[in-house]
């Protein structure tokens, strides 16, 4: 691959203040010393090799095998050119294929496009051009759909190739302060905002996850499509809680909240998304149930009451995350109730490591009650943006501010109340209609 391609994180201290290697709290201390993505899913493979990662579609993947193919795939990958840095599309058609082709290219230093199996070919070149990419790992179903050079996963030829190679001595090559993945933001005005997050940002954000919705023992599960932002919190959740990622139900499996009744999953759902299967939906839950989370944007009206309705035993949880669709600004739960008596929906205090500030036309930092721009910035978020027909510059430096695209308040309990967007849905300079 060319190096004009490559996407760099560039090298920030990563000492703490008494010299030693920063420690990433709330995952396991082998994988905290790893520092990556990949470095997690190893040591999760290591202690369960037989237990199923990914169960999707029919297929039932183990820890064990994902390891073995991914270091496998990184070699190929490699003996094709791959570099560290270099940006590879992921477009599968089903979660198995998907991970195993994330971790092969964390494993080389590179950098993951995850891109959504239906997304439609205009999306498709806005994306490609955006990342740079010249290669995709897609599978059978997505393969006519690319121009790039493609490797077919679910291809018996290709693994016939790969199976003999032995996993690379110099694998893996990632770092803490590498790019882990470029999560693309498609706006209404057809422009395309990339956030880069690198390996450490991510292990912030899904640490303090953890600490917040708990480890789900029988496994995570998300309705989104493969290569969906939410898809991937969710499959990564359930990696660090040693558990495994339960596939979407297929169409007219039947009813959503009665399948979670009995199942005793953890959900991961977008606002929207988790209001439309509350509406389609009957109350009378009977049993308890894991944890619903909610990610993406704010609540829509009703449904923290609507939830309560039907599923009166299951904890809610909220993460404000309104660009990325992945990294969260703000959480709360919201199973003790998360609405004031406006009307107004409270999302909840700022996660750790981020930093989120409401502030006026002007820049300026507003004191509590006064309505303003939702601002954040912090190392548990992605550290810069590309932008490709957008209407907003890339970050100056690290630790620098991102408009979410909503107005809003903190409350005087500490909570942040969204009011509403920054501009009607759907104008010129939009970056925040869709996200995935």
């Amino acid at each position: 691959m060319s190096a004009a391609t490559t996407i760099s994180a560039g090298t920030p201290a990563t000492t703490g203040r008494s010299g030693g290697r920063t420690v990433l709290t709330g995952i396991r201390e082998g994988a905290a010393h790893s520092g990556t993505l990949d470095g997690l899913f190893s040591l999760a493979a290591a202690r369960r090799p037989h237990e199923i990662v990914v169960a999707d579609g029919g297929r039932a993947l183990t820890y064990e095998s994902a390891e073995s193919s991914s270091g496998r795939l990184a070699s190929a990958l490699l003996r094709y050119g791959v570099q560290l840095g270099d940006p590879v599309l992921v477009h599968c058609s089903d979660h198995a294929q998907a991970l195993v082709a994330q971790l092969a290219v964390l494993k080389l230093g590179g950098v993951c496009v995850p891109v959504p199996q239906s997304v439609d070919d205009a999306s498709l070149v806005r994306i490609a051009g955006l990342s740079g990419a010249t290669l995709v790992l897609c599978s059978g179903a997505t393969k006519e759909r690319w121009p790039l050079p493609a490797i077919v996963l679910d291809d018996e030829r290709t693994w016939a190739k790969i199976t003999h190679l032995r996993v690379d001595a110099s694998l893996p090559r990632s770092g803490p302060a590498d790019v882990a993945y470029l999560l693309t933001e498609l706006g209404a005005d057809d422009g395309v905002t990339g956030h880069l997050v690198d390996h450490r940002a991510w292990l912030f954000a899904l640490g303090a996850r953890l600490r917040r919705a708990g480890r789900p023992a029988r496994g995570v599960t998300a309705s989104q499509e493969v290569g969906g932002a939410r898809a991937l919190a969710a499959v990564w959740w359930a990696v660090a809680a040693g558990s495994r990622f339960h596939g979407p139900r297929p169409p007219g499996a039947g009813e959503a909240v009665s399948h979670l009744r009995g199942s005793g999953t953890a959900a991961v759902y977008g606002p929207e998304e988790y209001e439309a299967v509350l509406t389609e939906s009957r109350p009378g839950a009977e049993e308890r149930l894991g944890t619903v989370l909610v990610t993406g944007g704010p609540l829509p009206p009703g449904l923290v009451e609507r939830h309560a309705e039907l599923l009166p035993f299951t904890r809610l949880l909220a993460e404000f995350s309104p660009r990325d669709g992945a990294m969260p600004w703000t959480a709360v739960d919201c199973t003790v109730g998360a609405r004031n008596a406006a009307g107004r929906t409270a999302m909840g205090a700022a996660v750790p490591r981020v930093r989120v500030t409401v502030r006026d036309a002007d820049g300026q930092v507003l004191p509590t009650g006064s309505t303003g721009q939702i601002w954040a910035a912090g190392t548990a978020l992605p550290f810069d943006r590309l932008c490709d027909g957008c209407h907003e510059p890339a970050a100056s430096h690290r630790g620098s501010f991102t408009d979410s695209g909503y107005t809003g308040r903190w409350s005087e309990s500490g909570s942040l109340e969204v009011v509403g967007r920054t501009r009607p849905q759907g104008t010129e300079g939009e970056e925040h209609a869709r996200w995935y």
